[in-house]
């Protein structure tokens, strides 16, 4: 009997991630991931190419797990994440050398920003 409710369980658990998470696409993109990372060596023990697609696989989830959380986002808050990026980018651009110019980008940045606020 323990069995069988431990196999419920695991077909509910694939159930309910199968409905939030496209399981298919996303092991899809860790064996993509694997790939790209292996193409020009490849782990010569087993176990290390296991450990390094383990790894993608992680990668791939967490993913997965960014688009939905950036999918929830409402405009608003996508609006205040875009600003702070570009205040970061603003303070990147005003660290630069004296001998680099900084104007044209720094009147991007402002401008991006302006409308950002605006809409806000």
């Amino acid at each position: 009997m323990a069995i069988d409710e431990n196999r419920r369980l695991d077909m509910a658990m694939v159930t309910a991630f199968s409905s939030k998470f496209d399981v298919r696409s996303i092991m899809s993109e860790a064996w993509a991931i694997y790939r790209r990372d292996t193409r020009m060596s490849r782990p010569s023990l087993t176990a290390d190419r296991r450990k390094l697609f383990a790894r993608c696989l992680r990668t791939a989830w967490a993913w997965a797990k960014q688009r939905i959380a950036d999918a929830m986002k409402s405009l608003q808050q996508r609006a205040a994440d875009r600003i702070h990026e570009l205040t970061l980018e603003l303070t990147r651009i005003e660290s630069r050398g004296w001998k680099m110019p900084t104007l044209a980008d720094r009147r991007t940045v402002l401008e991006e920003i302006a409308s950002l606020e605006g809409r806000a």
